[in-house]
């Protein structure tokens, strides 16, 4: 069962930009080291994950407030 007595919606935050960060680092390798087409779906991939993950970012931003 999830605690939500207690959230600690900064730690999220930081852990959302730090994860952006890191995706942004492994495309950088993934785009030199593997073939074109695998790169591609990693690509396509990776926005709709990030498109999730912003989904979530907006929603904890807008019910801090």
């Amino acid at each position: 069962m999830i605690d939500a007595s207690n959230p600690n919606y900064s730690e999220t935050l930081s852990l959302i930009d730090e994860l952006k960060s890191l995706l942004e680092k492994l495309e950088k390798n993934v785009l030199f080291q593997v073939p074109q087409g695998v790169s591609d779906e990693f690509i396509s991939t990776k926005n709709s994950f990030l498109n999730w993950v912003e989904e979530v970012e907006f929603t904890i931003e807008n019910y801090k407030k």
